[in-house]
C-alpha cells in the first residue's frame, strides 16, 4: 500500500470522526431523534468492531478501521437524515412508530452479531435494509388509519350490514312475510275442515244454522271423535294389554267350528266337549281321559288302502290333538302322554298287521295308565305316611286325586290326624276336597285364603299336590299354592308336594304371567251381592276381571318333591327328566 492511499484513509477517518461530532451535537439539542439509537448503535459497532479487530488481528488494524468507518459513516448520514423528513411527527409518536424503532434496534443488534467483516465487505446492504424497512412500516401505519377512517362497520360472520338479510332485506319485511305465510296456511286448513264439513250430511238443527261459519265449524270438528267412542267394541276390548299372549280363541267358538259330518272319532269331540266345559279337572284325570279317547279312536280306525298304518293313524291322530288343545291347553301330564304314544307308534315295523298294531298300542296305554299314574301313586303314597306321625295337623290346599289317596291311605293305616282344607271363594276346588274326605272319615276342619296365617301356627306339615313340576325346580300348581308355601316358609313348617315323574316338564318358567291358562271371569263375581261393583262388569270399558288358573311356586319354598323313585329335591328336576327319555323314549 502507497503513502498516498494511507494519508488519504487518515484524511478519511478524520472527516468521519468530526462528522459524529456534529451529529451528537444536534443530537443532544434535539430531545427526540428516531435515529439516535441507531447512531449510538453503530457507534458501538465500530468501537466493538475495533476493539475486537485490534485483540484479533494485529496485523491488519488500518484495513478494519477503515472499513467500519466507512459503514459507520454511511449509517450516521442516514440516521440523520431520517428525523429530518419528518419531525413534527414524531413527537407524537404511535403504536407503529413504536414498532418501527423496535425493528431498527433489532437490525442494529443483527448488524453487531454479523461482526465488522461482514460490515466492511457489504455495507450498503445493511443500510438500505435498515431505510426501507423503517419507511415500510411507517407508510403500512398510514395506510391502516385511513381505511379504519372510512369504512363502515361491517358483520365479521356473515359480511352484511346490520339489519340486512342475504336477499338485502330488513328485519321487518322478513316479519311482515313470515306473517303472511301464517295466515295463508291457517286459511288452507280452514277450507279444508269447511269442505270435510259440508260432505257430511248436517243433522237437522235450527241452532246450528242461525250461527255463524266460525261456530259451525268449532261444534262440528270434535264429532267425528264422539261418533268413535260411542262405536260398539270388538271381541277384544275387555282383554288386558299385558296379558294379550294368555289370550287365546278357544272355549264356545271352537265347539261351533266342529262340523257334523267331521272325521274326528265321537269320543275325542266328547272330550273336547267337557275339556271346554271343565267337567274333568285335575292333571291325572284329563291325562287319563286323553289316553282313553285316544284308546277308543285306534280302536275304531280303519286303514286306507295302500297306506302305511303308523303315517296314516298319525295324520288321524294330529287333527284330533289340534281340537283338542283348540278346546283347552294341554297340562305336561297330556304332553307327556302324547310323547310317549307317538313314539311306541313309530316303533312299529313297516310291515306289521293292523290287528297286531291296534293291540300294541292299545297294551301300551294301559301300561302307561298302570305304571305312571297308578303304580306311581301308590309309591308315592307309601312313601309320604312315612312321614306322618300321630296327632299330626296336616295342611292341603285345594283339590288333588293324588293328595286325597294319600290322606285316606294314611287314615286307613291306623294314623290319627288332623287335615285343614285351605279354599279360596272363586273356586270349588277346595270344597270339592272337604266332601270327599269327610265322606271318608276323617276329620277335618275348612280354612278361607284369607286365615292362613292365623292357623299355620298350630300345622305341622303342608302336603301340596302339583300340576307340574318345571325343570327350573318351580311348581305349578294352582292359582293359591305359592300363597299357602311362603305361608308355611314364615313359619318354619316343612312343605312337601307329591307329584309324579310323568308330570315333570321341560319348559322354564319364574312366573305365572309368561305362561298360564284363563277361567272364566264371571266366576270372581259374588253372584249373591246384589250391590257388588262387578256385577255389570261387561258394561265397563274400563274394567277387566283376570282369572289366573295357575301359579308359580319357587324352589326355595319347597322341602321336598316326593315322587315314586324317592324324595327330591326341586333342583334334581333335571335328573329325572334325563332318565325318562333314556327310559320311555319321551
Amino acid at each position: 500500500m502507497s503513502s498516498n492511499q494511507t494519508a488519504k484513509s487518515r484524511e478519511e477517518v478524520l472527516a468521519a470522526r468530526e462528522a459524529k461530532k456534529q451529529a451528537k451535537l444536534k443530537g443532544k439539542n434535539n430531545n427526540a431523534i428516531p435515529g439516535g439509537d441507531n447512531t449510538i448503535g453503530n457507534k458501538k459497532i465500530g468501537n466493538v468492531a475495533s476493539k475486537d479487530n485490534s485483540k484479533k488481528d494485529n496485523t491488519t488494524p488500518v484495513q478494519n478501521k477503515t472499513g467500519a468507518s466507512n459503514c459507520v459513516d454511511e449509517v450516521d448520514r442516514a440516521a440523520v437524515k431520517e428525523p429530518a423528513l419528518d419531525q413534527a411527527a414524531d413527537n407524537q409518536k404511535t403504536k407503529e412508530q413504536i414498532i418501527a424503532e423496535r425493528a431498527a434496534k433489532k437490525a442494529a443488534k443483527q448488524a453487531r452479531r454479523k461482526g465488522p467483516d461482514d460490515v466492511a465487505a457489504n455495507p450498503d446492504m445493511t443500510v438500505k435494509d435498515v431505510v426501507e424497512t423503517l419507511k415500510d412500516i411507517k407508510n403500512v401505519a398510514k395506510d391502516i388509519q385511513d381505511i379504519t377512517a372510512k369504512k363502515p362497520v361491517v358483520n365479521a360472520e356473515t359480511n352484511k350490514a346490520p339489519g340486512e338479510d342475504s336477499s338485502g332485506k330488513s328485519k321487518a319485511e322478513l316479519r311482515a312475510e313470515r306473517r303472511a305465510k301464517q295466515e295463508a296456511q291457517r286459511a288452507a286448513k280452514q277450507a279444508t275442515v269447511d269442505k270435510a264439513a259440508k260432505a257430511k250430511p248436517e243433522p237437522k238443527k235450527p241452532e246450528v244454522a242461525v250461527k255463524p261459519e266460525g261456530d259451525i265449524v268449532k261444534e262440528k270438528s270434535p264429532k267425528p271423535k264422539s261418533l268413535e267412542k260411542a262405536k260398539p267394541k270388538s271381541v277384544n276390548a275387555n282383554r288386558v294389554n299385558w296379558f294379550q299372549h294368555l289370550y287365546t280363541a278357544q272355549d264356545k267358538d271352537a265347539l261351533q267350528k266342529v262340523s257334523l259330518n267331521s272325521t274326528l272319532h265321537p269320543a275325542i269331540v266328547r272330550l273336547g266337549v267337557q275339556l271346554a266345559s271343565r267337567v274333568i279337572t285335575g292333571s291325572n284325570a284329563r291325562c287319563i281321559a286323553l289316553l282313553n279317547a285316544i284308546k277308543e279312536m285306534v280302536k275304531d280306525y280303519t286303514l286306507p288302502a295302500k297306506t302305511e298304518f303308523s303315517r296314516g293313524l298319525e295324520s288321524h291322530l294330529t287333527a284330533s290333538l289340534e281340537y283338542l288343545w283348540a278346546m283347552r291347553q294341554p297340562s305336561a301330564a297330556q304332553t307327556n302322554a302324547v310323547k310317549y304314544f307317538r313314539h311306541q307308534l313309530t316303533q312299529l315295523p313297516n310291515n306289521v298287521d293292523e290287528f297286531d298294531a291296534k293291540k300294541r298300542l292299545q297294551e301300551e296305554i294301559d301300561h302307561y295308565i298302570e305304571d305312571q299314574i297308578d303304580k306311581a301313586g301308590e309309591a308315592i303314597s307309601m312313601a309320604v305316611q312315612k312321614k306322618i306321625s300321630t296327632g299330626d295337623n296336616i295342611l292341603t290346599y285345594g283339590c288333588s286325586s293324588l293328595i286325597e289317596r294319600i290322606l285316606r291311605e294314611a287314615w286307613s293305616s291306623q294314623l290319627k290326624f288332623r287335615t285343614v282344607i285351605v279354599g279360596d271363594r272363586v273356586s270349588d276346588d277346595g270344597r270339592e276336597m272337604l266332601r270327599r274326605l269327610v265322606a271318608a272319615g276323617l276329620p277335618c276342619s275348612y280354612v278361607d285364603i284369607t286365615a292362613i296365617s292365623f292357623v299355620m301356627n298350630t300345622i305341622d306339615k303342608v302336603l301340596l299336590g302339583a300340576s307340574s313340576l318345571l325343570v327350573n325346580g318351580s311348581v305349578l300348581g294352582a292359582a293359591g299354592t305359592a300363597q299357602v308355601a311362603l305361608a308355611a316358609a314364615a313359619s318354619n313348617v316343612p312343605v312337601l308336594v307329591a307329584c309324579e315323574t310323568h308330570k315333570f316338564s321341560e319348559r322354564v318358567q319364574t312366573d305365572a304371567f309368561v305362561y298360564n291358562e284363563l277361567g272364566d271371569p264371571d266366576a270372581l263375581i259374588d253372584k249373591n251381592d246384589e250391590n257388588s261393583p262387578l256385577k255389570d262388569w261387561r258394561s265397563n270399558p274400563n274394567l277387566t276381571p283376570l282369572n289366573l288358573t295357575y301359579d308359580v311356586t319357587p324352589a326355595s319354598l319347597v322341602t321336598a318333591v316326593i315322587t315314586e323313585k324317592a324324595i327330591l329335591p326341586c333342583t334334581s328336576a333335571p335328573v329325572v327328566l334325563r332318565t325318562k327319555l333314556t327310559e320311555y323314549g319321551m
